[in-house]
Order: structure tokens, then sequence, then C-alpha cells
């Protein structure tokens, strides 16, 4: 795909996704990651927006299927689509479902000049977690092949992130922290935080590699991972997606609940 034409398909993206419908757009034309990843950037360009952190889709086997990647995919979490709990908003054309999430706040650059990248080390930079509800959506028709290229193209299929409040003591075991989501009461998935990638830190671990991949492909230098710290944006969220499978919405009000007792809440009205 030339690179005229991937700027058209980010723009056609970006006004879907403001106008939230949906519309043909050949993204199954998308033949390689550097594409993918072009066609992404192009899309965050023309919808506008600040970058304060990633949203990560399809870290546990089941999600992973669902959206037909054999791998995570991730893009960039923009404060326009960034809500906080308690708040209602109307759900675009095109959504899949949502999802329970950790959100992780840096406080500092993460790896630090001479350190390694680790789990320790990613632990001593988190600041805060969260609790989140991820909505999940595409700007293209359900005839369009879902796979690492067109999703990843498609803002990764981020539509709204909707972020609790900070949790205490959250270095508890994450791996061992259990989630629920409910909708109008009713419980509709489930998840350990051990079925993210083995644990929610390595999560952390994954976006750093997969963001100094992607700085290798597009020549641009360093990876901009984690670059920055706290004092440059007052959060910087990096999701882990905790659920088994995304749920339909289909009722106005979702609730979120980790180990029992902490919660997270957003409302819904459907177009």
């Amino acid at each position: 795909m030339s690179p005229e034409h991937i700027e058209e398909v980010g723009t056609a993206l970006a006004h879907y996704r403001k106008l939230g419908i949906v519309a043909e757009l050949r993204l199954d034309r998308i033949l390689s990651s550097e594409e993918a990843d072009a066609g992404q950037a192009a899309a965050v360009e023309a919808y506008g927006g600040a970058p304060c952190g990633y949203s990560i889709q399809g870290t546990t086997a089941r999600s992973r299927r669902l959206i037909c990647c054999d791998e995570p995919i991730f893009g960039p979490l923009l404060d326009s689509d960034v809500a906080l709990s308690g708040t209602s908003f109307r759900l675009p054309d095109g959504r899949l479902g949502a999802g329970c999430a950790l959100s992780f706040v840096l406080a500092r650059p993460d790896p630090l000049e001479n350190e390694d990248i680790s789990r320790d080390t990613v632990s001593r930079a988190l600041a805060s977690c969260r609790p989140a509800i991820e909505l999940l959506g595409r700007r293209v028709p359900g005839s369009m092949p879902l796979n690492a290229y067109t999703t990843t193209a498609d803002f990764a299929l981020s539509v709204l992130h909707v972020q609790g409040s900070g949790v205490k003591h959250w270095d508890l075991e994450l791996a061992g922290v259990h989630v629920s989501a409910r909708l109008n009461g009713q419980v509709v998935g489930e998840g350990d935080g051990g079925d993210v990638l083995g644990h929610p830190l390595d999560v952390v671990l994954w976006l750093a590699r997969a963001l100094l991949t992607r700085a290798k492909r597009s020549r641009r230098g360093p990876a901009p991972a984690f670059s920055r710290s706290c004092q440059d944006r007052p959060w910087k969220p990096i999701s882990a997606r905790l659920d088994r499978s995304a749920s339909p919405l289909c009722g106005p009000r979702m609730r979120l609940a980790i180990a029992g007792h902490l919660r997270c809440e957003g409302s819904a009205m459907m177009v």
C-alpha cells in the first residue's frame, strides 16, 4: 500500500470514529506490520487528542482468539477518549464489547539508564493501579476480516477507556486477583490476573518490547516506551485486559469488581 493510500485510510478511520459510524474501507489491503503501524499513526494524527498512555488488547488466549490475532495488539490511549467512573456515554456503531482491565500509571521512566527491564523494575517504576472498563469496537463492517493488521490500523480497536479510582495496596499478588464484570447486575465476564500473559505486569514488559520493535521497523530511533515520566503528563495508563471474553453491551450500566471489593462503574446510552 502506498504512503498516500495509507494516509487516506488513516484519515477515513479517524472520520468514522469521530462520527461513531461504520463504513466500507479496504483494510484488508494492509499486508504488513509496517503498513498497519503507519495506518494507525495516520489515524491517530487525523483524529486528534493527546496520547496519554497505551491500550493493549488480546492479552489473554481467549481474547486473542476473538480478535483473530496470534499476539496482543496495542495503540495510543487518547485523552479525549478517557472517562471517569460513572460517566455516561453514547455507544457508537461497530462496538464489539467491553473488557475488564487494570490501568497502571508510571511514576518515572522505565528502564532507567543502565537498568535492565524486568518485572521488578516495572514494579518499582509504577505509581498506581486503577481498575478500568475498556470498550472495544471497529470502524469497518463485520465483513472485513479481523487480523493483526486490520485491528492494529483501526486504533487497536479502542473506543473508550473508563477509569476507576486508585487501588490501595495494589502491589498485592496481582496474578491472583479475581475480576468480575456485571451488566445490569448480571455477571457477564470473569477472569484472573494470571490469565494476562501469566502476570499483569508482564503486559508492561511486553509493551516495552513491542514499542522497541515498532521503533526499529519505522527506523525512528529509540522506542518511545516510558521515555517520559509523569512530570510531563498527569498520568500514563497502560491497560492490562483481564477478561476471558468481551461482553456484548445490551444494557445501560456496567460494573467491574476486582478482588470482590474494588469497583469501577460506567453507564452507556444506546444510540
